[in-house]
């Protein structure tokens, strides 16, 4: 629990927790709602002085329908939150995040933003400075085909600010995202120099893996662990930030969630297929709520029985890729060549782009651009 003793008219040290890339549905939002709820939710309760909550982006995991148990359950998270905020006067920013994923459901939250609801609720959907009891937080949104004008009257030309808090990517971090691009018709990328005005610490969503850049700037990463590949601590952010000072302290809360681990049988696969399916058995009952099996031996009856074992065990993956030594060069090819989605906005057609999506997808050559073209023709 952490203790203010006292508390001045405007702040000087404020409380924070940030929390980002919540996607619900990414899993059953059952489960995501109750891991919330305990190790989220009634944390901030417990906590005898919150000013600001902020949720950096990415509440959902696409557009869904009003009856889907996502949206109910983001409902309830988001109810229950708010409830929370106007018990102890905390201030509660719910920002933008990527279009694919939070797709103007935000709306389903401007209820608590009118006047008359008694919480201070402020979506942020715009680029914009909030002023939180005396403190200047510049808030960026994930937004698109803005421009560098736009990005640079508030970064450059707007005076000093306290804060930043965003949804958004900083350079040579993450994605491959080398060179700043604040014009680009996509997400912009900022490097850590847009932020000379910023006076204090940059805390942003988007990236699912937690970390610090540049020494004053935060990723939340995501809360909970819903796919292969995320292996690190999950969690968010506790920020302790005195205005005066310019001092600031983050701590990263974990959250215990599912456990997802990718494993090689290459040195088991030949023995018989009872062993390799006690042995994965036996990791699960050990903690691992979710393994992919990588195979490249060619012993296609073993693999056969293993995989037919856990046919209906949506908690059990099976790789096996062995085709020939040809094959495993194009994976080995494709698997450096296409680390990101680059090539879906640079040159070629659109029958290249997709091919080249389905081929690094599937893992090998599946198809080429002139077998797609002429199967798109038949169709």
């Amino acid at each position: 629990m952490i203790n203010v003793v006292e508390r001045p008219t405007i702040n000087k040290l404020f409380v924070e927790v940030h929390i980002a890339d919540i996607h619900f549905g990414a899993i059953n939002p059952n489960l995501q709602y109750n891991i919330l709820k305990e190790q989220f939710l009634d944390v901030i309760s417990s906590m005898e002085t919150l000013d600001i909550v902020s949720i950096d982006g990415d509440i959902f995991e696409h557009k869904y329908m009003a009856n889907s148990n996502a949206v109910m359950y983001a409902c309830y998270f988001m109810e229950e939150l708010v409830r929370i905020c106007r018990m102890k006067n905390t201030t509660l920013i719910i920002i933008g995040g990527t279009y694919e994923h939070d797709a103007d459901q935000l709306k389903l939250f401007y209820k608590y933003a009118n006047v008359n609801s008694e919480a201070d609720v402020r979506i942020i959907e715009e680029v914009r400075f909030e002023y939180i009891k005396g403190k200047k937080i510049l808030i960026i949104p994930e937004l698109y085909a803005k421009g560098k004008e736009y990005y640079e009257k508030f970064l450059f030309h707007s005076g000093l600010y306290d804060a930043l808090y965003m949804h958004g990517t900083l350079v040579n971090t993450v994605y491959g995202k080398t060179t700043p691009s604040l014009d680009s018709a996509r997400d912009p990328v900022f490097c850590i120099e847009d932020f000379i005005n910023c006076a204090g610490p940059i805390i942003a969503g988007h990236v699912h893996t937690p970390g610090c850049h540049g020494m004053y700037f935060y990723y939340c990463g995501t809360p909970i662990r819903c796919k292969f590949g995320q292996e690190e601590d999950k969690g968010y952010l506790i920020l302790l930030h005195n205005i005066d000072t310019r001092e600031h302290y983050t701590y990263f809360k974990t959250v215990k969630s599912f456990r997802y681990d990718t494993i090689n049988l290459d040195n088991m696969i030949e023995q018989d297929p009872k062993i390799v399916i006690d042995y994965i058995n036996n990791l699960q009952a050990n903690g691992i709520d979710n393994i992919r099996v990588e195979i490249t031996k060619n012993i296609s009856e073993n693999i056969n029985v293993v995989r037919n074992y856990y046919r209906s065990n949506p908690n059990v993956k099976i790789e096996a890729d062995f085709k020939n030594d040809k094959v495993l060069q194009d994976i080995k090819i494709l698997s450096e060549k296409y680390n990101d989605y680059e090539y879906l906005k640079g040159p070629g057609t659109p029958e290249s782009k997709l091919a080249q999506y389905i081929n690094q997808n599937e893992g090998c050559i599946f198809i080429t651009a002139d077998e797609l073209k002429a199967l798109l023709k038949n169709l």
